[in-house]
């Protein structure tokens, strides 16, 4: 395509929400969060047999909701679960955190099919589908021994911290922490 031809664009505002439909929004999230409260009992039954595996294998389960439904879930298990988690967050379909130790500032957006580890996400960050948070560059040890392998050794996670506002585009692989904006 020439460079003398104009491309098509479409901009999108984003108008901002009366009182009224925020307080009706804050209803449904009570409601999602009273609906969630088995979910969430049965992640620590599980949890306390389990240990912290059970966390990983409960983001999992409820990763897989759809729609709008799958987001007010999602919501609500992670306020319920994770060290901190904002109130108007974003989690897409099939986005998994493997730690509960994780934190997600408000207003967050997580696309689809990401994947966050040992994180802490500032307020107002974006990310883009399929984006990975690794918890630190470095979670397996380099063993001398011989015959051992990677399986065999502990693992050492490091927190990494995504600054307010950021925005990681599609795939990224997040090994190091990133700054604010």
């Amino acid at each position: 395509m020439s460079q003398d031809v104009p491309r098509e664009q479409i901009e999108v505002y984003h108008a901002r929400r009366s009182s009224t439909v925020m307080r009706i929004k804050r209803m449904v999230q009570a409601g999602f969060f009273v609906l969630g409260l088995p979910r969430v009992w049965r992640y620590r039954f599980w949890r306390a047999l389990l240990g912290d595996r059970a966390f990983l294998d409960a983001s999992e389960s409820i990763s897989k909701s759809s729609g709008l439904w799958g987001v007010y879930r999602r919501q609500a298990f992670y306020r319920a679960t994770l060290n901190a988690c904002g109130r108007d967050v974003y989690v897409g379909w099939l986005s998994t955190f493997s730690m509960h130790q994780a934190t997600l500032g408000e207003g967050a957006y997580i696309g689809r099919r990401c994947s966050i580890g040992f994180a802490d996400i500032g307020a107002k960050v974006m990310l883009a589908d399929g984006v990975q948070i690794l918890s630190g560059g470095h979670e397996h040890g380099q063993s001398e021994q011989a015959g051992e392998t990677h399986q065999d050794q502990s693992q050492l996670f490091q927190r990494l911290a995504i600054g307010e506002g950021a925005w990681l585009g599609t795939n990224a692989v997040v090994m190091a922490d990133v700054g604010a904006h």
